[in-house]
């Protein structure tokens, strides 16, 4: 076959792979990971040159407070769209509206109380005093943050999730451009100025795209299909409720972790973490996007779950754990940016944490799964077991093994929850695949039988400008 050919197939294969909505979602919010990582990095770094290291310390502070605050009053919500949006027919429009409305008003109140309590707690000059003014815009910015970060849940259960990345690419833009902008004004508390205020300027197109284009589509599509509605409440507080608590242990042990490393090892072990967790914490979250349209598309189809479940299990195998063995093997290369203490300290960590990407692909199918039949009970277990042996574990391998620890605690976590899950998500994984649908064909590079042909809707559908 002459070289153009083999050009020609390739892209002929790629076309195709990306006309499926699994695969298209799933590259969509893994592509979007990498937009938002980059972004950070950078914004960070310019920060850094163009404001006091003072106000940069504040400025983070608060950014992350805000984002605290947005996560624990969120209730969740956005998993509960992304499992249920697909299936609720003519009542999206109002499952959005609820998401919206609960999460802003959480927010409000939440950060409301949380500004009060930094205004009358701490005297001016302290770095979290707070003006009534500053104060009221946060509580702005915060509720804004809340609905911004739905959108993009929304807009994976639309499954347009290609939406998601053009707007955290064009925030992570006018961020920077505001960053700059702002350094050369006399605007108080220009990090988090910069931080918040192209969110409410994006709120508006992306809100009105949703609610004029996108759901009115997904209502019309879905008039083709029996049995969609939104989920009685009481399924969707259940729902809700394990699934909230499982991120509530998740938080509570991202967040004081840093802090136990600096009350059993030191300060200095406390930096030595910080890029090992930071590339983790990245690499986690494309295993996340890849569940998060098998959880789109398992809603949708709940009999093909598994053969999904399958084709993504692929993906995985050949994109997220091939990276995890790159950054492990690179490890003190990558750690040599940051310097020779790092690479001396931080390179046996980062390959540990790599290393638990392995067991924690049993554990994110695991989860899918656990979300697509409703049992978000388990979650909430799940979470926090992770978090007591990594937490327990950290004090008992630290005289020992210093920051080290941390990898080997986390390891181990994984490891032991991969076992106990491995029989429940091989079992699923191995069904039978449903007889084959009139008219359908196979998914690309699946062998395990269709995911949409030309008589379902899916195909019907235009594709989304991207």
């Amino acid at each position: 076959m002459s070289l153009g050919g083999m050009v020609a197939g390739r892209v002929r294969s790629v076309r195709s792979e990306m006309g499926n909505p699994l695969y298209r979602n799933a590259y969509a919010l893994m592509l979007n990971t990498v937009v938002n990582s980059g972004f950070g990095l950078v914004y960070w770094v310019f920060a850094a040159r163009v404001f006091s290291t003072d106000d940069v310390g504040r400025g983070n502070a608060l950014v992350n407070l805000m984002m605290m605050i947005s996560v624990l009053t969120s209730l969740n919500f956005g998993q509960a769209i992304i499992r249920f949006l697909p299936n609720a027919g003519r009542d999206s429009a109002s499952l959005v509206r609820t998401a919206y409305g609960i999460s802003a008003g959480a927010a409000v109140l939440g950060s409301a109380g949380v500004m009060t309590y930094c205004h009358l707690a701490y005297s001016p000059g302290d770095p979290l005093h707070v003006s009534p003014a500053f104060g009221a815009w946060f509580v702005v910015s915060t509720a804004a943050w809340s609905i911004f970060n739905m959108q993009d849940q929304v807009l994976t259960g639309l499954r347009s999730a290609m939406w998601v990345v053009l707007e955290n690419g064009v925030y992570g833009v006018v961020k920077l451009v505001l960053l700059v902008v702002v350094s050369f004004t006399s605007v108080a508390d220009g990090v988090f100025t910069s931080w918040t205020a192209p969110v409410i300027a994006l709120l508006v197109p992306f809100t009105l795209l949703i609610s004029r284009r996108l759901l009115p589509r997904h209502v019309a599509e879905s008039a083709t299909r029996t049995g969609t509605g939104a989920p009685e409440r009481a399924v969707l507080v259940r729902y809700m409720a394990g699934d909230y608590l499982g991120q509530v242990f998740n938080q509570a042990m991202s967040s004081f972790l840093p802090v136990l490393v600096v009350m059993v090892i030191g300060q200095a072990a406390s930096a030595y973490l910080l890029p090992a967790q930071t590339v983790f914490l990245a690499m986690t979250m494309l295993s996340v996007a890849i569940s998060s349209a098998l959880v789109v598309e398992g809603s949708r189809k709940p009999e093909r779950a598994h053969v999904f479940a399958r084709a993504v299990l692929r993906r995985i195998c050949v994109i997220v754990l091939p990276a995890s063995v790159v950054i492990g093997l690179g490890a003190p290369l990558l750690l040599w940016f940051y310097g020779p203490q790092y690479v001396a300290n931080s390179t046996l960590l980062l390959q540990l944490l790599m290393a638990s990407m392995f067991p924690r692909v049993i554990v994110t199918l695991w989860m899918a799964k656990s979300r697509l039949t409703n049992r978000t009970g388990g979650l909430a277990v799940q979470q926090l077991v992770h978090a007591i042996i990594v937490l327990g574990g950290v004090p008992l391998l630290a005289p020992a093994l210093g920051v080290d620890a941390v990898g080997w605690s986390w390891l181990a976590g994984e490891l032991l929850l991969a076992c106990v899950m491995a029989p429940s998500v091989i079992r699923w994984m191995r069904r039978p695949a449903p007889p084959e649908e009139p008219g359908g064909t196979a998914a690309p590079g699946d062998d395990t039988g269709p995911v949409a042909g030309p008589d379902t809707p899916t195909q019907e559908l235009p594709r989304v400008r991207e």
